[in-house]
């Protein structure tokens, strides 16, 4: 019973810490960009995107279509690095765990 006290002990601090990092990845900025820059995109480390910037010589009607697709790349690129921010700082905490991948 020891054991199973200690084990539920721990799994409660990590319980904590993984809220801790949930916190932080949400403080934390990552952006997508496409276009060569004329479409950026900025995400929170939780995935929400927070900030679009569209550079100014990009305008009138028949760049629409364009402008659109670009906006869909850059913010897919923002929340794939907002996916991997949070994955990294996931595994710092359960790297020890011997945990299958894919499992945080």
């Amino acid at each position: 019973m020891k054991n199973l006290g200690n084990l539920m002990k721990q799994a409660q601090r990590m319980q904590a810490e993984a809220e801790r990092i949930q916190a932080e990845a949400a403080t934390k900025r990552v952006e997508g960009t496409a276009g060569g820059g004329m479409v950026t995109v900025v995400c929170n480390g939780q995935g929400v995107v927070v900030e679009v910037k569209i550079d100014p010589e990009v305008s009138g009607p028949d760049e629409l279509e364009m402008l659109q697709d670009l906006v869909v790349a850059a913010a897919n690129e923002a929340l794939r690095k907002a996916r991997e921010l949070l994955s990294q700082e996931m595994g710092r905490l359960t790297g020890g765990l011997g945990l299958p991948p894919g499992l945080v």
